[in-house]
């Protein structure tokens, strides 16, 4: 039953931890869709030369999807009869990046690394567009269902496009993306606990062909994903598997494999994937001496603890732990992309279920007749390309707009790590060991937020701030060992250790020096 209720936790968390961008990627395929529309869509990504797979790299660099989110985007682009070449080297850039996740990469370690990061991954994109242009492409795999009539402006236009998302929902896009979520769920609930805590080393060789083999089909968000690289620079692990984790870990998970399988032919696909992977390992290899920039290096990592099963063995896993930590993974943005993905998923299975004719979409492409009145703003009569584009624009914004509510200031940010800090002690002082790590999660990940939150707001991050600050993460996880090892003596003579840490960062985010 550990093994059921740790498959199980799993497969819940990466739901939840793909549930903001995986909705913003149904969004955004029936913005495409009903607004852009098939002509637009095919303008908008360009030609099948070097320019278009440029523009690929751009606009899938600027929209925050991920792997999972990436799916409907990337069907519509073929049913829209963009170039095959274009679609992949969409998909090799969109899931790794966006603006979110550049800002929060630029605090986790030199700026270079991750700018060399976003300059590998350009060139990774670019150069995977050609090679299946060149060698795998057949010419006749661009699949177009034909340009559409585009339906009625005003709100028919909004309307069309959130049944479309609905459609896709419950349409084949969602079977690609629970293939990637039971995988990964069943993946790390079936690798025992902790047991990647003491690979992805600096001085092991193997280590960024194991964090390939593992990345590449399993799921990681964006902005986990970069909390993970994150995790490997400050214990000093392998630089080459944090590079390999970003462009496949993040970039890639099975029900995407499966997707591309479905549309390419497993041969093909097999062959370019593994050209892709062969390209990516040669560039992180290249990198592990150049950009590593760490200390010391640690002897375990909790980073990828998430891809290995949440419990010990002979735990006696409960319904109640589950749901506890289930409830952890869930914070500001994810209860409202849940319940709009539920809400979409329950309005296309209406749609489904009575509508099978297209009743509902025939009446959407019926525009209003004319009239002498004046319209109102609301409903004043755009073009659907422009409309589309500015709620392309709109999703950018917004994904800046949540980065500033998911990254709170400095202020709010301690009064939080304050409340998690008492009740942390507290635990720990009273044995309650459960409780002491899930607080000590919450205390580290908090640090994090308070470091992002800072820099977005200043642009800067003083030196003895990002000091303290990781000085403070290293104690806790002295800590949390202990009270994974079950040691409860031990853990209460970190405490005064960690107190100490915690004062000093806390007196150098207050000296006014440190957010100039």
């Amino acid at each position: 039953m550990d093994h059921v209720w740790s498959i199980l936790l799993r497969s819940g968390q990466t739901a939840v931890e793909s549930s903001s961008t995986l909705f913003v990627g149904f969004l955004v395929a029936a913005v495409m869709r009903r607004m852009l529309g098939a002509e637009g869509t095919r303008k908008l990504f360009g030609g099948s030369g070097l320019s278009g797979l440029f523009r690929a790299w751009v606009i899938g660099s600027l929209l925050p999807v991920c792997s999972l989110g990436v799916i409907p985007v990337a069907r519509e682009m073929r049913r829209a009869g963009v170039p095959s070449a274009t679609i992949l080297a969409f998909i090799l850039a969109a899931p790794q990046l966006n603006p979110l996740s550049f800002l929060y990469g630029l605090t986790l370690s030199e700026p270079i690394v991750i700018i060399c990061f976003v300059i590998a991954t350009m060139l990774i994109a670019i150069a995977g567009g050609e090679l299946w242009k060149r060698v795998f492409d057949t010419h006749t795999d661009t699949s177009t269902a034909g340009d559409e009539p585009m339906p009625a402006p005003g709100l028919k236009r909004l309307m069309a496009v959130a049944t479309t998302a609905a459609r896709e929902v419950v349409g084949p896009s969602m079977v690609y993306v629970l293939i990637g979520i039971v995988f990964t769920g069943l993946l790390a609930g079936l690798i025992p606990f902790g047991g990647l805590g003491m690979t992805m080393r600096h001085d092991d060789i193997t280590s960024p062909a194991l964090m390939a083999l593992i990345g590449l089909p399993a799921y990681s968000g964006v902005l986990p994903g970069m909390m993970r690289i994150g995790l490997i620079f400050e214990h000093g692990n392998s630089t080459g598997a944090a590079f390999v984790l970003f462009e496949l870990g993040v970039g890639f998970n099975l029900g995407l494999v499966a997707w591309l399988v479905s549309q390419f032919g497993w041969r093909r696909m097999l062959g370019w994937l593994s050209a892709i992977v062969a390209l990516v390992l040669m560039v992180s290899y290249g990198m592990e001496s150049p950009l590593y920039f760490a200390k010391e290096e640690a002897s375990h990592t909790h980073a990828f603890d998430e891809w290995s099963s949440p419990f010990p063995s002979g735990s006696g896993a409960t319904w109640e732990a589950v749901r506890g930590k289930l409830l952890q993974k869930i914070e500001v943005l994810e209860p409202v992309a849940l319940a709009a993905i539920a809400l979409l998923a329950v309005t296309g299975g209406f749609i489904s279920r009575f509508d099978r004719a297209g009743r509902l979409d025939k009446w959407l492409m019926i525009a209003q007749p004319a009239s002498a009145a004046p319209k109102p703003v609301w409903n004043r009569s755009v073009p659907g390309p422009v409309l589309g584009l500015f709620a392309l624009i709109g999703l950018v914004v917004f994904s800046i707009v949540a980065l500033f509510i998911y990254y709170p200031d400095r202020k709010q940010a301690f009064a939080e790590i304050i409340q998690v800090r008492t009740e942390a002690i507290t635990a720990v002082r009273t044995g309650n060991k459960d409780e002491a790590i899930r607080r000590i999660q919450q205390w580290d990940l908090l640090t994090r937020k308070l470091q992002v939150g800072v820099f977005l707001r200043t642009g800067t991050m003083n030196e003895a701030a990002g000091k303290a600050t990781e000085d403070l993460r290293e104690r806790l996880e002295d800590l949390r060992d202990a009270l994974l090892a079950n040691d409860i003596p031990k853990a209460k003579q970190f405490l005064p250790t960690v107190e100490d840490a915690y004062r000093k960062c806390r007196d150098c985010y207050e000296d006014i020096n440190t957010i100039k």
